[in-house]
């Protein structure tokens, strides 16, 4: 059976305007937006970076509820005590770990306030004040 798999036309919209302010600022500077599929989002950005020789990894982080940490990292256990392995992090977590290349993890600061947050390997939630 065929899976079907819909996709936001404004999401593509914005990606597609973020790609050509990028290219109006620094055109010596290639920028190449991907749709990658996979059962597990981390691995299978992380495997389309790697097949594009991609240099730098961007990627939007969203902050999860309470709620929804608490029982990401129940299920993360319940697995790991089934399995044998650890996990329950986000697919922008997975990236800044595993990529190749160096990779960013960004999310907003906060609706009211300014800035972003970027998460690297070797820094979490550095706040870039921009």
């Amino acid at each position: 059976m065929a899976r079907t798999v819909r996709r936001d036309p404004r999401g593509c919209q914005h990606l597609e305007a973020m790609r050509s302010i990028c290219q109006a600022k620094r055109p010596e500077v290639r920028v190449e937006v991907c749709v990658a599929e996979g059962k597990d989002r981390g691995p299978a950005i992380v495997e389309a970076a790697r097949k594009h020789g991609v240099s730098l990894l961007v990627v939007g982080q969203k902050k999860r509820s309470v709620t929804w940490r608490l029982l990401s990292m129940w299920m993360a256990g319940v697995k790991g005590a089934a399995t044998g392995a650890g996990g329950g992090g986000s697919a922008a977590d997975y990236c800044v770990q595993h990529a190749a290349c160096m990779a960013l993890a960004v999310r907003r600061k906060s609706r009211r306030g300014g800035g972003y947050l970027i998460t690297t390997r070797r820094q979490r939630d550095f706040w870039l004040l921009a």
